[in-house]
């Protein structure tokens, strides 16, 4: 469902650590509305980020740093999701008003930010660090950049290990009767990009997701894997103790929040999968109606720096958006937070959850939700 981007995938960071006194992992519950927050001329360079703890890490690892180097002020605030973001920062830059500078965003609101004129475009050379970003993570539009790579994660095959031993790692697994009422899957055709693994599998890639024939073909194939779901959740929040538990012993899964299960003694494992583990990311969008746009290409030049894109990356257990040989993390902790990299993983088609949204969420419920 476009609209529900990946910002839900913090919802279980945020509750785990409200149980423990925390103000809340990376979670976006209780955000008060950001508008009204923004920095004029001599204001402070507001950057709207995911909250909870994950605000707390970037703070220390992104933010404090950055204030070390600049003698103008730097706010942090907890972005909504991007479906209520997206909304306020239209409002505000129709009014040539900035709520923020600096967003985190997903990528299909980076692209509806775009058809709506939302976002400051670069110029190729405006930044020195970008050089070392992912090519893929640079998003181009009318001759210039309009987004950067702010951080990436990939959704993983994950398992119960109390419940079930060998490795679940495949995207087989969801057509394997062996899995038959055992899978936890992500509901939306939008969140759980499960259309271009089905194209992966079992098409030879995402081609076959330019045309509706080739959807419907897919979604055809997509349905066969039904029987295998006990449960299709919206955010982690709601798969992650029916995991921990065993009740629902294996599924798809950010391997970030998994990783932070393992560190709480929880019996479960990510397994990066051999098709390719699904890939997402957030990227730096920098409103049209700021008034601070020389601070907010340092800040984003800042961010991009390989040393600060690990240091991000190590603490969260994201994956540094840099390429690889500009990263310094040893060889296991780059393994266990990016596997065997971007090039070997599913990048979604996310142009399609944008160009077609209505049509591809009617699909959806048609083969995966109401049949």
């Amino acid at each position: 469902m476009p609209g529900k981007d990946t910002h839900g995938r913090r919802e279980f960071l945020r509750t785990t650590a409200a149980g423990a006194g925390a103000v809340g992992l990376t979670g976006l519950a209780g955000c008060a509305s950001i508008l009204g927050g923004g920095g004029g001329p001599s204001g402070p360079l507001n950057v709207a980020v995911y909250g909870g703890v994950f605000q707390e890490v970037m703070e220390e690892q992104l933010f404090d740093p950055f204030r070390e180097e600049v003698d103008y002020e730097v706010e942090s605030e907890a972005q909504p999701t991007s479906e209520e973001a997206l909304t306020q920062y239209e409002n505000a830059v129709s009014a040539d008003e900035a709520p923020v500078d600096v967003a985190i965003m997903a990528n299909t609101g980076v692209l509806q930010g775009l058809n709506s004129d939302l976002w400051h475009i670069w110029e190729g050379g405006d930044f020195d660090n970008t050089q070392y970003i992912q090519d893929s993570l640079i998003r181009e539009a009318d001759g210039g950049v309009a987004s950067i790579g702010a951080l990436s994660w990939y959704i993983n095959l994950v398992q119960n290990t109390d419940v079930i031993e060998e490795p679940v790692d495949t995207w087989e697994a969801l057509w394997d009767s062996e899995y038959e009422d055992q899978l936890g899957l992500l509901t939306y055709a939008s969140n759980s990009f499960l259309l271009e693994v089905t194209a992966t599998v079992h098409f030879d890639g995402k081609d076959i997701l330019d045309s509706r024939d080739g959807i419907r073909d897919v979604l055809e194939k997509l349905e066969e894997a039904k029987p295998q779901a006990n449960f299709w959740y919206a955010n982690e929040a709601e798969f992650q103790q029916r995991l921990r538990d065993g009740q629902v012993p294996a599924g798809m899964l950010y391997n970030d929040v998994t990783l932070v299960m393992q560190d709480e003694d929880a019996p479960v494992q990510s397994n990066f999968v051999q098709e390719g583990s699904i890939l997402d990311s957030g990227h730096w969008v920098v409103l049209d109606s700021s008034n601070l746009k020389d601070e907010a290409r340092e800040f984003i030049d800042f961010a991009s720096q390989p040393d600060i894109q690990d240091k991000v990356a190590e603490n969260l257990y994201t994956s540094p958006t840099i390429e690889r040989q500009h990263s310094e993390l040893d060889d296991e902790t780059y393994e266990t937070i990016a596997g065997p990299g971007p090039s070997e993983a599913i990048v979604p088609k996310y142009e399609l959850y944008v160009e077609e949204q209505d049509w591809v969420n009617e699909r959806w419920n048609e083969f995966i939700v109401d049949n």
